[in-house]
């Protein structure tokens, strides 16, 4: 729990800016530079995409640290143990954007329905 919790918190802090809250890419910042189409904005990742899905969490960890596209490292401000934990809520983002019912406790399916 902790760590998910502090996870959530940095990957808030570094992330959903371009992100979002839930990972779909669409952060403040990927809207704005969206509504400014101005031709050289790279859109941000859809982190609940297969292609990230399917990427080993070593890969999403190097990404952090050294970034992709424009995307900037964040080696130097984001300490190794956080960027381990933004790893892992980012797993759990696109664990609840892929959720089934099935996924829910027997016990508390009743109060989804």
């Amino acid at each position: 729990a902790d760590l998910m919790a502090r996870g959530r918190d940095r990957y808030q802090i570094f992330c959903a800016v371009c992100h979002g809250a839930t990972g779909a890419g669409d952060g403040m910042v990927a809207r704005r530079a969206a509504s400014l189409a101005e031709g050289t904005w790279v859109s941000p990742s859809d982190l609940t995409a297969a292609v990230t899905l399917d990427r080993p969490d070593g890969e999403l960890f190097d990404i952090i640290s050294h970034g992709i596209r424009k995307m900037p490292a964040y080696d130097t401000q984001i300490p190794v143990a956080d960027r381990w934990a933004i790893v892992a809520y980012v797993r759990a983002l696109q664990r609840s954007a892929h959720g089934q019912l099935d996924d829910v406790p027997a016990t508390s399916r009743a109060e989804i329905k």
